[in-house]
């Protein structure tokens, strides 16, 4: 069987200006008799006639990947109509064959929930999803579950966590909290077992998150470092990426870059998929569909750490 090219946008260049560039596709990852499905792309314009790499095994896939680009789907309607929709996101992973649409992730809440609790202590369920090959129509199937329960933090009780689950498993593969600090974001990622795996600090000092979401915010990045609870050095970094289309400019769709530790497993890369979201969550998503609160900034997760 012959290599076959398939053409994808690189994430790592979202303007208007993006070029298709060539992703190969080894024989042991093509069906035979199957042709690569091209579809109009949900993530924006610049996207249209993006092929999608068939993913046999999410985690397999997920275990190859050096880092993915997390990318949120603007929602005009929130503009439109003032209300605060369902999130989407699209995940792009850095894979030894090149870039690749691995998973798509589809927020699952009421109308109540979004639009009267602030998006930082709202409970959410997040469907993760990976591309099947079942065709234009059909192409996602869910393998994987994030849960953030409703939490309202006062100081250091009842702090923010988000759960994943895997398949139909019952026990959670891990969880991310929002740790209590005085001033600097913290997050700590712990495995299934209860111990502590990972933990995630940043300056609270960054344009990108004191001006979480206004015009100075949005060009600028925050960086959130992966410590090993180990060693205590850094292995890895999450990091909020300016503003890579006017859409995200007028609306609180974010793009967030995460660079895996060396040797985590796929749980571990799926946790950190996961604290990607609750970043947002707790620190650039607005409330009600309006950029103009600025309430997704560390300024109004710092009202919320102290619980007032």
């Amino acid at each position: 069987m012959q290599m076959q090219n398939v053409y994808v946008v690189d994430p790592y260049n979202m303007g208007s200006n993006a070029q298709m560039q060539p992703v190969i596709i080894p024989p042991q990852a093509q069906i035979p008799g199957v042709a690569m499905p091209v579809v109009a792309s949900p993530i924006g314009p610049q996207f249209a006639g993006i092929q999608y790499a068939y993913v046999q095994d999410p985690l397999v896939e997920l275990d190859n990947c050096n880092g993915v680009i997390i990318r949120q789907q603007a929602e005009i309607a929130e503009l439109l109509t003032g209300c605060e929709m369902a999130n989407r996101y699209h995940v792009f992973g850095d894979t030894p064959q090149g870039m690749k649409y691995l998973f798509k992730c589809n927020e699952r809440s009421g109308w109540c929930e979004r639009n009267c609790c602030p998006s930082n202590i709202r409970e959410f369920n997040m469907d993760i999803m990976h591309v099947t090959n079942n065709g234009i129509q059909n192409m996602t199937k869910k393998f994987a579950n994030a849960f953030k329960p409703f939490k309202c933090p006062c100081f250091c009780c009842n702090r923010p966590e988000i759960f994943v689950n895997v398949g139909d498993q019952s026990t959670p593969i891990g969880k991310v909290k929002h740790i209590f600090t005085l001033c600097d974001p913290e997050f700590e990622i712990f495995e299934a077992n209860g111990n502590l795996k990972y933990f995630v600090h940043a300056d609270c000092c960054q344009c990108g998150l004191l001006c979480a979401n206004n015009f100075c915010g949005k060009l600028s990045p925050a960086n959130f470092n992966i410590i090993s609870a180990g060693s205590n050095n850094i292995v890895g970094s999450i990091s909020k990426m300016p503003a890579q289309s006017y859409s995200e400019m007028i609306t609180d769709a974010d793009s967030y870059r995460v660079s895996f530790p060396q040797g985590a497993s796929a749980y571990d890369k799926l946790l950190l998929i996961a604290l990607g979201l609750l970043i947002d969550y707790q620190y650039f998503e607005t409330d009600g569909g309006n950029t103009n609160q600025n309430r997704g900034g560390y300024h109004y997760g710092y009202r919320y750490r102290f619980g007032y």
